[in-house]
């Protein structure tokens, strides 16, 4: 799975970066605007919405559930949670939405065991070797929530973290960095799908 985080920067527009991500195949998006006002977002929601409609692509923005709702996005990804306030965001949200939960630890994740969240997403400085050891332990825990790395995630890097144990990848600055985004996206799906070995 490749969560592409779509974001501010100096060479695209927000709803050009989704389009990139959309056309090298990526049909999972998150808006990670934090330094944007609501009404900002909303300014540009649109075409962004139109432009991820149109290719049935997954929508969904971090830590602002009412907007999710208000703007009828697929769900949103919130930076902490607990049991308590994740069943708040389903009862917000609705039962279709999707929740993702920054974690840092496994037992971050046990302790949202009992939580309606759809994944978890790992700290984008945890070294590679603690991310082997910490699936590991979740998973002997008998917990299948799927365990996203995050960050600054290249197709190269991609293979090390999936070779760990991990579910998926986020991942945005180094696609938009890239001299092809396009051809940037294809490539990691490339290697999350198996058809580049390490």
């Amino acid at each position: 799975m490749l969560q592409f985080i779509a974001q501010t920067n100096d060479r695209y527009s927000v709803a050009e970066t989704v389009q990139m991500a959309i056309e090298g195949g990526c049909r999972w998006i998150q808006l990670h605007l934090p330094e944007m006002s609501d009404d900002d977002i909303k300014a540009l929601a649109p075409d962004i919405i139109a432009i991820c409609r149109d290719a049935s692509a997954f929508l969904m923005i971090e830590d602002r559930p009412e907007l999710a709702r208000e703007l009828g996005l697929h769900g949103v990804h919130v930076v902490t949670v607990s049991d308590r306030s994740a069943a708040k965001i389903r009862e917000e949200l609705g039962p279709e939405a999707v929740i993702g939960v920054d974690v840092t630890s496994a037992a971050g994740i046990t302790a949202l065991r009992n939580a309606d969240i759809d994944y978890v997403t790992l700290p984008a400085d945890m070294a590679v070797g603690e991310i082997t050891e910490l699936v590991s332990t979740v998973r002997d825990a008998g917990i299948e929530t799927p365990i996203v790395a995050t960050g600054d995630i290249t197709p190269e890097d991609a293979l090390v973290y999936m070779a760990a144990g991990v579910s998926g990848i986020a991942t945005g600055r180094p696609i938009i960095d890239a001299k092809d985004p396009v051809a940037e996206v294809r490539l990691m799906l490339d290697c999350l799908n198996g058809k580049i070995d390490s």
